[in-house]
């Protein structure tokens, strides 16, 4: 049993981390339409997700030492960032396209628009998505005597995930989806690792 929970355990840390790394790919091709493809843009988008993900490591430490964790709480995480990949996609295009006329009539300089439309669109779930690998490490640390090589086995599993994700997003996923489809998809993934890494909590969840 608890080697089945290690399992699923590694496997929500690397999926989350690819998912970073194919949204902030795919956020380039969301921002490009209406702000361009510019250094603003890539700065922007770079930016704003490390410092989210930073905050979500910070507060997920945090939180799992605050009480005890649990794989409940780490789903609903997980399920939060699913929801909010799902707002990037139903409000990318009102947003994008009101930033766009702040531009054209000097509301907004571009640096700013690219900014605020990262903030917007892709620091929610950039943090939620941050919480889960700091939060992991509490719920697998069971002797200190090995705190050191289990937190170092998840930042890397953390990290080859975000490899995979980056070349799978590049070679395969842009291409062959596209922006909206892929969107999509990440949130539906999101929700079904939530549902593989506590599926009694979910129908607990929704009444809270």
């Amino acid at each position: 049993m608890r080697n089945f929970k290690n399992f699923i355990l590694e496997i929500a840390v690397f999926f989350c981390g690819a998912v970073v790394m194919v949204y902030e790919l795919v956020g380039s091709r969301v921002l490009a339409p209406y702000l361009g493809n510019s250094i603003y843009s890539w700065t922007s988008l770079i930016g704003v997700i490390l410092m989210s993900l930073s905050a979500g490591y910070y507060l997920g430490g945090r939180l799992a030492d605050r009480k005890k964790a649990s794989l409940e709480i780490l789903s609903v995480y997980i399920l939060i960032a699913a929801v909010f990949v799902t707002i990037t996609l139903m409000l990318n295009t009102p947003l994008l396209y009101a930033l766009e006329m702040g531009i054209r009539y000097s509301t907004f300089s571009l640096g700013v628009a690219t900014f605020f439309a990262a903030v917007l669109l892709f620091a929610p779930a950039s943090f939620f998505l941050g919480m889960v690998t700091p939060y992991t490490v509490k719920l697998k640390i069971s002797s200190l005597d090995h705190a050191g090589q289990t937190v170092g086995n998840l930042y890397a599993l953390s990290t080859f995930g975000s490899i995979f994700g980056t070349f799978a997003a590049g070679y395969l996923l842009i291409p062959f989806l596209g922006t909206s489809v892929l969107l999509a998809v990440l949130a539906i993934s999101l929700l079904a690792v939530s549902v593989l890494v506590a599926p009694a909590n979910l129908k607990k969840t929704f009444y809270w």
